[in-house]
């Protein structure tokens, strides 16, 4: 044993060296930690093995990826990234599975907290840039490209699950078993399994991280709740070969305080004006560029399943501010002119609104809940020959009903499916059972009352400053040509 093994130890442990063995000495410094500190959890703790995943390439490319795109153009502050928040899950979920582990000793044990950590850490590595905004664009490209009938979820976790089985930084950390349950967390929806709650459900870690994430860096307070207390009431409940995380009922009104923050934050932060306006202009403009034959976005977006390892390496090469410096000086003209709008904020503005509940007639409607390509792209020509404008300065938007951590196409909320664990009389039961003891269980109104149609266009071209009201006849009209297309 030289000296500076020994003094390197003297360090780290405060004990006699004289009563260590070389034996010893391995030990300890195989069981060293690492710590990192963050703004929302304070002091992280990271093993060998997290540290070694967070140096990959793959993993330091989140650091370039913002978790809210270009929410920042309203919200200065929202520049965090997918690498903060990943992880900041990791260290929830590790929360989470040491206070099952205190409860249920049987059914955790340190494999289960060691690879749930590492399938929290890197279960948003697939992102590409601006993170779920162009995630459309890469569902619809694949879908052309390869003719494969996947949903915009399944691709972008396939990504993920690429990268985890061919880059290979991770496959020389994480060896196949380790990888192979990651994936299987990942990938597997219909798992009854409470480890795959904890990662991904009505009540998981990711959600935990970003509300209070999002709110902190965005400068509002509407994501705050209680994550102590939703920690402290975790539990496993089993029946016969199945397993699934609920709260006891003692964490109920810090479980409706999250409920409310997810609704709060998403009508105030994700779906801020400046936020959808600022993301549809992002997927107009890579759409465009796409179409007029720009290889370096066909290149990230045609995801090719017959060359994963190849397509991998390239999309791992991509994120915000590469897109960004690509396609302001591309040569595709409207892509150009669109992200140069994007780079000086001068954005297009909200010309109408149409909620889909004030739509009665039954022609319309169908036609309207679908919003299929080309009728999307007759109406914006339509409204574009009114407005004596282009086309490409056009973009009809539906407002999904969606869930914006995953940007899933469902409730907003859908608390319904989660479940209380009455400890006291041994039963177990929905969220909805506790309804006249809480203020909120649903977000007021039902989810129709928030589906819109919105049209934003260019305000150049036709003499509308930016801070001008939209004149009601204007709206009446472009209302109209939605409902009659």
């Amino acid at each position: 044993m030289n000296l500076i093994n020994l003094l390197f130890v003297q360090i780290l442990v405060k004990i006699d060296l004289h009563r260590l063995t070389n034996n010893d000495i391995i030990l300890i410094m195989t069981k060293r930690k690492y710590r990192v500190r963050d703004p929302i959890h304070g002091l992280i703790e990271l093993s060998e093995k997290e540290v070694k995943l967070i140096n990959t390439k793959a993993f330091q490319r989140l650091r370039r990826i913002r978790q809210l795109a270009m929410t920042f153009l309203v919200y200065p502050g929202a520049v965090h990234t997918r690498f903060d928040h990943s992880i900041g899950v990791m260290h929830i979920v590790g929360r989470i599975c040491s206070r099952l582990k205190e409860l249920e000793s049987n059914d955790v044990n340190d494999r289960d907290v060691k690879l749930m950590r590492f399938a929290a850490l890197i279960h948003d590595i697939g992102h590409g840039p601006f993170s779920h905004v162009s995630e459309d664009l890469l569902e619809k490209h694949a879908r052309d490209q390869t003719g494969i009938g996947e949903t915009r979820e399944k691709i972008h976790e396939q990504i993920t699950v690429d990268i985890i089985q061919t880059d290979p930084e991770i496959k020389s950390i994480l060896n196949d078993d380790e990888r192979d349950f990651v994936v299987k967390l990942i990938k597997e929806k219909d798992m009854r399994d409470w480890r795959r709650n904890v990662i991904s459900s009505e009540l998981d870690a990711d959600k935990m991280d970003y509300l209070l994430r999002d709110s902190y860096f965005a400068g509002v307070k509407y994501g705050q709740y209680d994550l102590e207390q939703i920690i402290e009431s975790c539990r496993i409940d089993t029946d016969r070969n199945t397993t699934s995380l609920v709260m006891n009922s003692a964490g109920i009104y810090a479980l409706e305080q999250l409920l409310l923050a997810r609704y709060h934050m998403t009508q105030q932060v994700y779906w801020h004006k400046v936020s959808l306006i600022s993301n549809q202009m992002i997927i107009r403009g890579i759409d465009l560029a796409i179409k007029e034959d720009n290889t370096e976005m066909k290149e990230l977006y045609q995801y090719d399943e017959n060359d994963k390892e190849n397509f991998v390496q390239r999309y791992l090469n991509y994120h915000d501010e590469k897109v960004i410096d690509i396609l302001r000086n591309c040569e595709q003209k409207k892509a150009r002119e669109i992200f140069n709008r994007l780079y000086h904020r001068k954005l297009f503005k909200k010309i109408a609104e149409l909620p889909l509940k004030e739509v009665e007639d039954a022609r319309s409607l169908p036609r309207l809940l679908e919003m299929a390509d080309p009728q999307k792209q007759q109406w914006e020509q339509e409204i574009a020959r009114y407005l004596e404008i282009d086309a490409a300065d056009v973009i009809v938007h539906k407002r999904q009903i969606r869930n914006p951590d995953y940007g899933r196409r469902s409730k907003i909320l859908n608390p319904e499916s989660i479940e209380i664990l009455d400890e006291k009389h041994d039963v177990l039961r929905r969220i909805g059972y506790y309804a006249s003891e809480l203020s909120f269980v649903r977000p007021p109104g039902d989810d129709a009352s928030l589906e819109t149609v919105q049209v934003y266009a260019s305000p150049d071209g036709w003499n509308l400053s930016k801070k001008q009201k939209i004149p009601s006849e204007l709206e009446t009209d472009i209302q109209n040509i939605l409902c009659s297309g």
